[in-house]
């Protein structure tokens, strides 16, 4: 038997996680990222829904840089120029993604035991 206070510290792994990228945008971000490969700003800008304003993707962007998922190389001459590419975490996620796509949409579906 558990005491209330042991099952108050326990809590879902998965919870921060799913809390982050249930933010509007992240999602498409990532998946847009994991399709197109490394993108401008702008470039990146057009692989998404239009309603996402530069302000907003310029905010989730760099959430999704702090916390590991995306990379920005700023490859500037004279000209500025950045691309925005997913790293090992962030292609992690896309395929966790994906699954969950797979299991919303049924393809994942097991007979009950």
């Amino acid at each position: 038997m558990t005491s209330s206070n042991d099952s108050a510290d326990e809590h879902c792994l998965a919870d921060g996680f799913l809390k982050f990228f249930s933010q509007e945008w992240m999602s498409h971000i990532v998946f847009s990222l994991a399709r197109h490969g490394p993108l401008r700003f702008g470039a990146l800008r057009r692989q998404l829904p239009p309603r996402i304003s530069a302000r907003v993707l310029s905010a989730r962007l760099k959430a999704l840089e702090a916390a590991g998922y995306v990379e920005r190389h700023d490859l500037s001459g004279r000209v500025l120029h950045v691309e925005y590419s997913l790293t090992a975490s962030g292609r992690a996620v896309d395929v966790a993604l994906a699954g969950s796509e797979q299991l919303l949409s049924g393809g994942a579906r097991q007979e009950p035991r």
